[in-house]
């Protein structure tokens, strides 16, 4: 296994790393209410803005429709004037007063559609539910935890190295890593998309990321990796 640009660089040495989810998300309430609906379970694949839960909201579905009714009127009354006025039969005054009721009521029409969008929790990524952790019917408080979402699709590969190899990685740099855990053994090419620009002071090393596609999820986070990294001279 060779890293990529390996001017002025010995023949390269393995070094062993850990595979880390590109993204993990707890999904939480913003509200204090009950559980109507969860859509998924544990292991379920998601995509990024689908329902995922739901919470009780028939209050709030009941004012939406009803604001829907009276924007509707007003929406009438405010044409009505309108026209009353361009054949000058009612005063400017008037038609200003039904388009100001008018767009009242569009704004909390508005509200109200905001407050049964809150109703439900939408999927934040595309990916999969690793942990499930109410049930519909239970209540549910602000910010507690109801699903923990990840995107495995793309992988982290986290490494520590020794600080001379500092000069020797770049970003952007191609990384051929092996996954020894899994048989027969996978190899990848990956690459560097952050180094650590400090050192620790007390074990000499410093973090590099690769970034790895893993679209067909042969490779499971969490799973050690090995890549090679140069030694330079």
């Amino acid at each position: 296994m060779f890293l990529a640009n390996l001017t002025g660089a010995e023949l390269p040495v393995d070094h062993e790393g850990v595979a880390k989810p590109f993204n993990v998300v707890t999904i939480s309430s913003s509200l204090r209410d009950r559980i109507t609906k969860i859509a998924v379970e544990e292991g379920d694949r998601i995509t990024q803005g689908q329902v995922l839960v739901s919470l009780e909201s028939e209050k709030e579905k009941l004012s939406a429709d009803r604001l829907v009714q009276m924007v509707a009127k007003a929406q009438f009354d405010f044409n009505a004037s309108k026209r009353l006025f361009e054949q000058n039969v009612s005063s400017k005054d008037d038609m200003l007063l039904k388009e100001v009721d008018l767009k009242r009521l569009q704004a909390e029409l508005n509200i109200a559609k905001s407050e049964v969008a809150q109703r439900e929790l939408l999927a934040p990524l595309t990916g999969v539910v690793v942990h499930r952790y109410h049930e519909p019917g239970e209540a549910v408080n602000e910010a507690e935890p109801v699903l923990q979402v990840m995107d495995s699709d793309r992988l982290l590969l986290l490494f520590y190295l020794e600080a001379p190899l500092l000069s020797a990685v770049k970003l952007g740099d191609s990384v051929n890593v092996t996954f020894p855990e899994i048989t027969p053994e996978v190899q990848r090419t990956s690459k560097i998309n952050f180094i650590d620009p400090e050192v620790d002071a007390r074990s000499g090393m410093f973090r590099v990321r690769l970034l790895m596609d893993n679209g067909d999820h042969a490779v499971r986070p969490g799973m050690k990796v090995r890549g090679a990294f140069a030694k330079v001279r």
